[in-house]
């Protein structure tokens, strides 16, 4: 079974480095999305099974003028952070992971999040 995965994130090199990461594990297809004009209503036309979002991006994205409650299309969100201590997310929407974090950490998220079982 393929996860596609999309990462949006203001930091280009990051975006690259996390896909050539992710890519790395069986069954991971990641797609990259521009953070400039990054919309997430956009997702709904795109077969995404999980979205890995920069913190302020997320932010920006939930403040849009007209929005009083942005609905994600995609129901399995990991907000990249600096320090997950300090996000202020609620956690039975979307689940946040440290920038910083290994593959190991990652995958291990994604795949619990897909209810995929490690093999």
């Amino acid at each position: 079974m393929m996860i596609t995965i999309a990462v949006a994130d203001f930091n280009q090199t990051f975006c690259q480095g996390l896909k050539t990461m992710l890519e790395q594990v069986e069954g991971f297809e990641v797609v990259l999305l521009p953070a400039a004009g990054f919309n997430p209503e956009d997702l709904s036309k795109l077969h995404i099974d999980m979205l890995l979002v920069d913190e302020d991006l997320y932010e920006d994205c939930k403040t849009m003028p007209g929005k009083r409650e942005l609905c994600w299309p995609v129901k399995k969100t990991i907000v990249l952070t600096m320090d997950c201590n300090e996000i202020a997310i609620p956690s039975s929407v979307v689940e946040a992971i440290r920038k910083g974090a290994g593959k190991r950490e990652f995958t291990e998220r994604i795949m619990k999040l897909t209810q995929v079982e490690l093999v």
